[in-house]
């Protein structure tokens, strides 16, 4: 399978190519960035870097390169500013956006697209009205949510991170909803205390101001590469995963015309299908009032 990354030479996009350059499961990463000395930079690196642990081939490219390709990720964005939410990148970003589908949609012949342009949801809606692909190939990428979710809970409860599962649902920002009632420790329903609840809603809650306010210009690239790569290789294995995503409903869970981070299995044709918890009445609320929002969103591009 061949991966092409849009935005390669930003920190997201070459990080994501390194850790999947690594797993040597892929014939070939194309790089594509207009910062072409960076990009080379990178190759140039990567190349002796990988060379102990996989025969991947990472190539510079251009967009004409993604016909064919099996997996497109767009890492394109507005150089990183102090922000209060993710929602704020959506002026930054919509025009970069806007020219990257323009450029792809001559070349794109059905790929699946994972999008990591903020905000992810409303961009992911966006890629796959444009590039009019099967809706099933375009996946927002928002599992980073998730993964902090059970960061948070192994802070306050010293449980191990590798033995608790749980997930988010909904807005890639501030509009996740954390099934903290679903949390599994060891595959046993795990039952948070009241004041462990409120800890782990402040430790979800305070790290991004906690990052931004570092002010240094840098997204959470390490962390968006270990979850990113585990889309991908999910989808290259033929996994069929379960992973949070934010993909296009149209009829499924009762909506339409939105994108929205749930779980859902993941394999070589993308989206297999969606494997939603049961939400209380309280989680079905502000589900329906966070796609309002997205959708809203929507239609300011």
């Amino acid at each position: 399978m061949k991966l092409a990354i849009i935005g390669a030479s930003g920190l997201l996009g070459s990080t994501t190519a390194f850790l999947a350059g690594k797993l040597n499961i892929l014939e070939e990463i194309i790089l594509i960035s207009r910062n072409k000395n960076l990009l080379r930079h990178h190759i140039m690196d990567m190349e002796h870097a990988l060379l102990p642990y996989s025969k991947t081939k990472v190539i510079e490219g251009e967009y004409e390169d993604i016909k064919g390709c099996d997996i497109i990720l767009i890492t394109v964005g507005a150089p990183e500013r102090k922000v209060e939410t993710r929602d704020e990148y959506l002026r930054d970003n919509v025009v970069i956006m806007k020219s990257v589908l323009e450029n792809m949609k001559p070349y794109y012949s059905g790929g699946i697209v994972i999008v990591a342009t903020n905000p992810i949801d409303v961009f992911n809606y966006y890629a796959w009205e444009k590039l009019k692909g099967d809706r099933n190939r375009f996946l927002g990428f928002s599992s980073n949510d998730s993964l902090r979710l059970k960061w948070s809970v192994s802070k306050v409860t010293g449980k191990a991170y590798d033995q608790l599962e749980g997930f988010c649902i909904g807005e890639h920002g501030m509009g996740q909803i954390p099934l903290l009632d679903q949390i599994k420790w060891r595959n046993k329903p795990l039952k948070l205390t009241s004041n462990e609840r409120i800890r782990v809603i402040v430790e979800l809650g305070s790290w991004f101001g906690k990052m931004q306010s570092l002010d240094c210009g840098r997204t959470s690239g390490w962390t968006s590469a270990v979850t990113l790569t585990e889309m991908i290789e999910s989808i290259v294995l033929d996994q069929n995963k379960i992973i949070e995503c934010s993909i296009v409903l149209e009829g499924d869970l009762g909506f339409d015309n939105v994108s929205i981070g749930v779980p859902v299995r993941v394999g070589k044709n993308g989206v297999n299908n969606i494997e939603m918890p049961t939400l209380t009445s309280e989680q079905s609320r502000e589900f329906k009032k966070i796609i309002e929002k997205i959708q809203e969103q929507i239609q300011l591009i």
